[in-house]
């Protein structure tokens, strides 16, 4: 007889509401966190260790434990405006988080 048992993670989505993503401006960041969980024949029995809660973006895969305030509220200067729906987004913004289309900095 032999016995096939481990701790392995597993990503929890926390809240399925998106956010807007600080580095690349799409609306593709939720709250998740990682617990570990005892496996026993590769089943998920019980969980060892809570994570702790951070955002993560599925589109750049970057990880943000706080929204800067810098990007809560724009300024003026730190605005311009999507070559494709015409709506204003940060200048920082590589893509447009309304239509999804590739930003240019000019």
């Amino acid at each position: 007889m032999f016995l096939i048992a481990g701790v392995s993670p597993r990503t929890k989505v926390l809240d399925e509401n998106p956010r807007i993503c600080p580095v690349c401006g799409l609306y593709q960041a939720y709250f998740k966190r990682i617990d570990h969980y005892f496996n026993l024949f590769f089943i998920p029995i019980l969980r060892v260790k809570k994570g702790h809660p951070f955002i993560m973006c599925d589109r750049c895969e970057k990880t943000v434990h706080e929204f800067a305030q810098e990007y809560a509220t724009m300024p003026a200067e730190k605005q311009m405006t999507c070559n494709h729906c015409n709506k204003s987004i940060h200048k920082d913004f590589k893509y447009c988080p309304h239509c999804g289309s590739p930003s240019t900095n000019e």
